[in-house]
């Protein structure tokens, strides 16, 4: 495998559109900040002691070795290695764009990646999956909030067992079929290109869809995102709010598919809006369920984009 002299430098394009996302997510979230009550939460910050801040940011970190982990296998199935190291480094930046739409600009570690010798194909089908199994089990536990009434039990494991039944038909070869014969019908345009560019995302991704890799892939990110679902009930438990921890991963994970869905950056607004209607459904105050929801997204999106920029910054001082 070929290796790069020095460690790859983001092109200023690529730094202007980090700061761009940071900026524009950053002021978003400040005016959200301010809008709903600074004091609110400055007071909720004040009641949690260095543990508890200890253990939330652990959890985090927890999140991210998982799915960096789940990464790395996905990379290693289309036959590269990277010291664990550097290719951490490299993941933890690819955070540094988590503030962009649908979490789009993390595929920025295919550039990182490409002085290594790891196409951009290898690494977009690696990015295509990890995204498509994060929708779908960030989904999956968002049901979870169901199960704490009886009669949507059913419900509940009839979607999951569809959901997951699904996932192995996109590599099916009468997908691959299907999506062709869409393309064919449709004259050359924007629809006939993405197409297009689905059925060649599909085919390279087709080794990571495999049974035994997805089902590795899907309880990676299971553990992953129930690790983050359970500091956010240790959050609320912390904040007097007193929920059954399904119910507590379920809301959370909810915040998360209706923030994904927006398309905003970094879900930033969505996210804490799904969180604050939710938990003043099941009965918390107000002022304390806007402090929740900016106090979960401080020890996740922000803490993710603050590793994404350090780790940024030491590539660039490597180099």
């Amino acid at each position: 495998m070929p290796q790069p002299a020095a460690y790859p430098l983001l092109s200023l394009r690529h730094k202007r559109a980090i700061a761009a996302s940071l900026l524009l997510a950053a002021g978003l979230y400040l005016l959200l900040i301010i809008s709903t009550g600074l004091a609110n939460v400055l007071a909720a910050m004040a009641r949690l002691d260095v543990l508890v801040w200890c253990v939330l940011l652990a959890c985090s970190l927890t999140n991210y070795l998982l799915r960096y982990c789940r990464w790395q296998y996905y990379l290693r199935l289309f036959g590269h290695a990277l010291p664990h190291r550097l290719h951490f480094i490299y993941y933890l930046a690819g955070f540094a764009l988590t503030t962009t739409p649908g979490k789009s600009g993390e595929i920025i570690r295919s550039l990182l990646l490409r002085p290594h010798g790891i196409p951009y194909p290898h690494s977009i089908a690696a990015f295509f999956t990890e995204r498509l199994l994060d929708i779908t089990l960030v989904a999956l536990l968002s049901l979870l909030a169901m199960l704490s009434l009886d009669h949507f039990i059913f419900i509940v494991i009839s979607c999951a067992i569809l959901v997951l039944a699904l996932l192995p038909l996109l590599r099916h070869p009468y997908t691959h079929l299907l999506l062709r014969r869409w393309q064919q019908r449709l004259p050359p345009s924007r629809r006939y290109r993405l197409l297009g560019h689905l059925r060649n995302l599909l085919r390279k991704a087709r080794r990571l869809l495999a049974p035994r890799p997805l089902s590795i892939g899907l309880l990676l990110g299971l553990a992953a995102w129930g690790m983050q679902g359970l500091a956010f009930t240790l959050l609320l438990s912390q904040m007097g709010v007193a929920l059954p921890i399904a119910l507590g991963v379920g809301v959370y994970a909810t915040g998360l598919l209706v923030g994904a869905v927006s398309f905003l950056p970094g879900g930033v607004g969505s996210t804490e809006a799904a969180l604050i209607v939710l938990l003043t459904l099941l009965g918390t105050d107000m002022p304390i369920a806007v402090a929740i929801a900016v106090l979960s997204r401080l020890i996740t999106l922000w803490f993710a984009v603050s590793l994404g920029l350090l780790s940024t910054a030491y590539l660039s001082l490597r180099r």
